[in-house]
């Protein structure tokens, strides 16, 4: 057996036990006691495992649950968010989105409608620039300065509409506000009939997992409009970080 494939049937055995003795994993690899430890061993070091006494069982090392915390966001987020978007979009007659940035667009991981609303198609979002939409920038506002410097290098922006942002001066500007307010807006920026709003989605603390919006054709639009939907998007985003968390592994 190949130093590979016994570092995976250690691994799989933390699906379903706690931790392993040296002489289990020597009965599970089908190898010598010290063959074993060296293979466990090899695992300790890389992080994948940890044995919190000399001597004593190994456990799931940091390594290994960060991965599959990641995997969890990655491949389950949707699953996740799907019964929280499916409410929201039956309690207001919006467009209902869960979206992530990659550079400078945006795209869409599920998207929610209300019966009889229809602004635009989940496959279109990602052909507009980021700091058109609402979502956009509530994922922008989480950068640091020099990532938002490599994404926009240029003062002068791309547009959609008249009503674009076309500065990365206004830009920034208008992303201190997202971060001061925790919600992002757009009307007529990314396409003149739709308006919006958007928060960002957490797993643990720090942990961007997306954003939430919610979009409206734009001449139903307006500031009571906008604070319902921004409490509503929040308060859906924090049902799924709840859920997020409540799933995922917990640390050793």
């Amino acid at each position: 057996m190949s130093s590979v494939a016994k570092a995976l049937l250690l691994l799989e055995h933390f699906e379903k036990h706690a931790s392993i003795s040296v002489s289990e994993a020597a009965e599970l690899l089908d190898v010598s006691p010290s063959s074993a430890h060296r293979a466990l061993a090899t695992l300790r070091e890389s992080g994948f495992i940890r044995q919190p006494e000399a001597g004593r069982r190994y456990e799931a090392g940091q390594r290994l649950l960060d991965i599959a915390v990641g995997a969890l966001r990655q491949l389950d987020i949707r699953a996740v968010a799907r019964p929280h978007l499916d409410a929201l979009s039956r309690s207001v007659p919006a467009q209902i989105w869960l979206n992530r940035l990659d550079l400078r667009r945006v795209y869409t991981l599920d998207m929610h409608m209300s019966s009889g609303v229809a602004i635009a198609e989940a496959g279109a979002v990602s052909r507009y620039p980021a700091h058109t939409s609402a979502s956009g920038k509530v994922l922008l506002a989480q950068l640091e300065r020099s990532d938002l410097d490599r994404i926009y290098p240029q003062e002068r922006l791309e547009i959609c509409t008249e009503r674009s942002v076309s500065r990365k001066t206004d830009l920034l500007r208008e992303l201190d506000l997202v971060r001061r307010y925790d919600y992002a807006v757009q009307v007529g920026e990314q396409l003149r009939v739709s308006a919006g709003v958007a928060v960002p989605l957490f797993g643990a603390p720090g942990d961007l997992l997306g954003a939430i919006a919610v979009t409206v054709p734009a001449q139903e639009f307006d500031a009571r409009t906008m604070r319902t939907h921004a409490v509503l998007a929040r308060e859906t985003a924090a049902a799924i970080s709840r859920d997020v968390r409540r799933r995922a592994p917990s640390a050793p």
